[in-house]
């Protein structure tokens, strides 16, 4: 099977996962737990298939845009299958899994290639922190899109639909803070491991990276100092998740944008 049908298989059984939740959240199916991990894990699988034809390359790991996005979908999928055996994140499926389809029929789509040469064992260690960081504030946009949700419709006093196939707010809120610390203390440990490797900012074409990841760092930074200081919840939260996320989408995926198809570099 060739790399664009793999993601193609993959595609499909994520939005049969996606929807069979979709189902159980608007009341018009029971819960299957079950069939929900199975789909979305068989996907996974073909999906890791797909990637070993686009991003596993003879000349090295292909870091162009969409493969590196097709990563970290799957990285954010597979976090999200072992954080449902114990965390009640069955809903999230319902947004993330369908972006992540999207995603691996895009990178098996687009023949583009990008390699680095003399890459190090810190870049390497840069490079998959930063993915893991970056997929956990992904889930986390998500979470927070919930939360906001969530806490609207408690304030309008309905009990049907969303609110219902979702666990208390207090504890949704509660994972979205554990999202958003360990997402930042991964991002943390890859600034401190990816500076030394910095050699020219402007010569790497690495200034509007990092500014972007810098301003990312600190709004999440700034969150968790207002969770501490005054109790930041619900909706404040959920605005300063997104707004941080964004930040961090705009210093890889706005910066890549224009560098490979814009300037062609």
């Amino acid at each position: 099977m060739t790399g664009t049908l793999l993601a193609v298989v993959a595609a499909a059984l994520y939005i049969a996962g996606a929807w069979r939740q979709w189902q159980t959240a608007r009341g018009a199916a029971p819960s299957a737990r079950g069939q929900l991990l199975s789909l979305t894990g068989a996907g996974a699988l073909f999906h890791l298939a797909s990637l070993s034809f686009t991003f596993i390359t003879p000349q090295g790991p292909n870091l162009a845009m969409f493969q590196v996005g097709s990563l970290i979908s799957l990285v954010v999928v597979l976090l999200l299958l072992f954080s449902a055996w114990k965390k009640p994140v069955d809903n999230l499926f319902i947004g993330l899994v369908p972006m992540a389809a999207v995603i691996a029929l895009i990178a098996a789509s687009v023949d583009h290639h990008v390699f680095i040469s003399n890459v190090s064992y810190a870049l390497v260690w840069h490079i998959l922190l930063s993915i893991l960081a970056f997929s956990l504030f992904t889930i986390a946009s998500v979470q927070a899109i919930l939360v906001m949700l969530q806490d609207q419709q408690l304030r309008q006093h309905k009990t049907r639909g969303l609110l219902r196939s979702l666990p208390p707010l207090q504890t949704m809120d509660a994972l979205l803070f554990e999202m958003i610390w360990l997402g930042i203390i991964l991002l943390s440990a890859a600034f401190a491991i990816g500076w030394p490797v910095v050699v020219d900012l402007k010569a790497q074409h690495l200034v509007h990276k990092v500014a972007f990841a810098t301003i990312g760092w600190a709004v999440f930074a700034t969150l968790l100092f207002g969770r501490y200081r005054f109790g930041w919840r619900g909706p404040v939260a959920g605005k300063w998740t997104i707004t941080g996320t964004a930040f961090l989408i705009l210093a890889y995926f706005g910066s890549q944008f224009v560098l490979e198809y814009i300037l062609a570099r």
